[in-house]
């Protein structure tokens, strides 16, 4: 039985993409998976995948220089045939295991020199000579690495001249085969991930100020700062915000007759006006039959409105084009219900993560035969 570790300094153990997609294809498939992760929650075995905790640290220079040596050395002894990794934090991690010959994949989630390029904590100054380094790393280490695995078109493009096991693997969700909807006793909308100024939250809030009766559903880990600038909007007396929670609290939240919001900036990191497909959120809403209101990415565009009626697509600075979006589904629910299940027959058959774990299998099947 092929040994297979897969490797992470920043994400939780239970990550969706690591552990429950990938390391949960990976072990139904027949191998031997272990997961290396520095959460500081202790080793365990989960649906007979071993976690290895090595500890957490507090800095991201304590992380980048202490969390990876003990990835290194924990990697080393576990002694798998194929490690698997998802930062960019341990490329040189993924180097040292194979300059001792073993396999290994680099799991691009972000377009990363994009990615630096936009880090408010890195000074402008130096953004663009950082990415630009980071590229050539990139690049060089790619080149030996037995395959990459990325989540969005625009990474294949630009690195599958330098390795061709390349695979694009995007984050589709595990269908739930039954779902279960509940009435609302008010009009709700609803959005679960990350509380940041990107998921353009103050407009939303701006944009159900004056819609009557209408609340917010709000989950998902804050900074104090961006937190205390919404409450200090006029429109915060209509969010329900409870913060950081189980997935399962999600579903619950998820069950209920909701509209979802995905509205996303313009940026790199997104392909510009494109978009891309490696966020979940719009196929979390899919499968739970909700209706969307999302960013006017024309790739969005392209699926969310031409393709499937879906939802509605809005320019993500324009408060009234919100506002109107979300009125219209509230006013016709009806429609909204409809688009939900229009939503729901498309993730059935296409934009499920079965589609996608035949790709990683794919890719496993070539590199342990090579």
């Amino acid at each position: 039985m092929q040994k297979i570790c897969h490797l992470t300094s920043i994400h939780q153990r239970f990550d969706g993409r690591i552990f429950r997609k990938e390391c949960k294809c990976l072990q139904s498939a027949g191998y031997d998976v272990s997961l290396i992760v520095a959460d500081g929650k202790g080793d365990q075995v989960v649906d007979n995948i071993s976690i290895h905790d090595v500890g957490i640290e507090v800095d991201r220079v304590s992380r980048f220089i202490n969390t990876t040596n003990k990835i290194k050395k924990r990697a080393i002894q576990l002694n798998c045939d194929i490690y698997h990794f998802h930062d960019p934090d341990l490329i040189f991690v993924g180097l040292k295991l194979k300059s001792l010959g073993k396999k290994v994949i680099f799991d691009m989630h972000e377009n990363i020199p994009v990615d630096i390029e936009e880090k408010e904590y890195i000074h402008p100054h130096f953004r663009k000579l950082l990415s630009y380094l980071y590229e050539k790393l990139e690049i060089y280490a790619v080149k030996k690495f037995d395959g990459v695995v990325s989540t969005r078109e625009s990474i294949n493009e630009r690195l599958k001249a330098y390795n061709s096991n390349i695979e694009l693997v995007t984050n589709f969700p595990v269908v739930d085969k039954i779902i279960e909807k509940e009435k609302n006793n008010a009009p709700t909308i609803s959005f679960a991930g990350a509380v940041v100024p990107q998921w353009r939250h103050k407009e939303i809030i701006n944009a159900i100020e004056n819609i009557d009766n209408v609340q917010y559903q709000l989950a998902g880990p804050a900074g104090d700062r961006f937190l205390n600038e919404l409450k200090n909007l006029k429109g915060w007396r209509k969010v329900n915000y409870v913060g950081k929670v189980p997935f399962d609290q999600v579903k619950e939240m998820y069950k209920k007759e909701t509209i979802g919001v995905a509205i996303y900036v313009y940026c790199k990191n997104m392909d510009g006006m494109t978009g891309n497909l490696a966020n979940t959120k719009l196929f979390e809403y899919m499968n739970w039959e909700i209706p969307i209101v999302c960013t006017d990415f024309s790739l969005w565009k392209k699926i969310v409105v031409d393709e499937l009626q879906c939802g509605i697509c809005v320019n993500p600075y324009d408060v009234n084009a919100i506002s109107k979006a979300i009125t219209y589904l509230l006013e016709n629910p009806d429609i909204a219900r409809q688009m939900g299940k229009n939503g729901r027959k498309a993730v059935l058959n296409t934009y499920n993560w079965d589609t996608q774990a035949q790709k990683l299998l794919t890719l496993y099947n070539k590199i342990t035969n090579t």
